[in-house]
């Protein structure tokens, strides 16, 4: 039923990107970014050798290449404008929701349990700075963003979910946003939401329809639940920084085709994806877009 491809940047594997580890602000005024830092998000496969994925050495030579050509531009041109970038995915890997017991001591696996650990904790620093910029709608005259870097960690690590509850709603109507404009929509609409992949594919669909099309959100099966967060250096120059979330969306869903005067056929089908947003820059502008879809490792051992 989802007209969103798939963006095959594997599954657990690590993803090794310049994010945020710590506040990015330094006391020495001087030296502003030096606590940004690379790290890496040490996800990986069961049953195999603990090493860098062909996928992470694909991200990280694809940052570094996009770095090369920024610079080598600003020589040539250094009034040129770097705000539209296709970025490679930040964080591929989805974790499992498992239940409770699970994260106690002495039960699961002890290594992944660690790594998922690391990759939450990544996912709150990143969250809490893109509060604190402004970049996270509808906070950027909230006291989330005002408050203290300590407690926006605390409340990101007690009670994640509910303290954006209001940014997911705001992904949650994008995004049905998003498929409502492929099946009824025009190419303005979807530019003006989407880019890279989504973008691609909305317009694909859009310029192919031939018959009268209209898309319907029958019921959420589950609340959409935010997945991962991330930030990362675009453009050394300035340090503009360009930031990730993913977000789990379980709905029921309905497509409804009519071909000229014959009866429409409608059909119901239940879509789970993990849809990503990107924002670029990473302040209170919140020109958040709709990247395209993350593929979890259940569905790609399918293939």
């Amino acid at each position: 039923m989802s007209f969103l491809p798939s963006l095959r940047a594997s599954a657990p594997s690590s993803s090794s990107i310049i994010s945020i580890s710590k506040p990015l602000l330094s006391s020495n005024p001087s030296r502003p970014y030096v606590q940004i830092r690379s790290i890496a998000s040490t996800s990986y496969r069961h049953a195999a050798v603990s090493s860098i994925s062909r996928s992470v050495q694909d991200v990280e030579r694809e940052l570094e290449e996009q770095k090369q050509m920024l610079a080598k531009a600003h020589r040539t041109n250094p009034g040129m404008d770097t705000g539209f970038q296709n970025l490679p995915v930040f964080e591929s890997y989805v974790d499992p929701q498992k239940p409770f017991y699970y994260f106690l001591k002495g039960v699961g696996d002890k290594k992944y349990k660690a790594e998922r650990a690391e990759r939450a904790s990544l996912t709150r620093q990143s969250l809490a700075e893109i509060i604190k910029r402004g970049a996270l709608p509808p906070y950027q005259n909230d006291m989330r963003r005002s408050g203290i870097d300590q407690w926006r960690q605390l409340m990101l690590f007690t009670r994640r979910q509910q303290y954006i509850k209001k940014s997911i709603t705001f992904f949650n109507k994008m995004y049905l946003d998003y498929m409502k404009i492929q099946a009824e929509g025009t190419i303005g609409q979807a530019t003006g939401i989407a880019k890279d992949t989504a973008l691609q594919t909305a317009l694909n669909v859009i310029r192919g329809r031939k018959e009268k099309m209209s898309w319907e959100l029958i019921k959420e099966n589950k609340k959409p639940y935010l997945v991962s967060s991330r930030m990362t250096v675009v453009d050394p120059r300035d340090m503009k920084m360009a930031a990730q979330v993913t977000i789990r969306f379980d709905t029921q869903q309905a497509l409804t085709i009519q071909k000229g005067t014959q009866n429409p056929v409608r059909r119901e089908q239940r879509v789970i994806e993990n849809i990503i947003f990107e924002v670029i820059p990473v302040d209170i502008t919140c020109d958040w877009k709709v990247k395209g879809k993350l593929v979890e490792q259940q569905e790609v051992k399918k293939n």
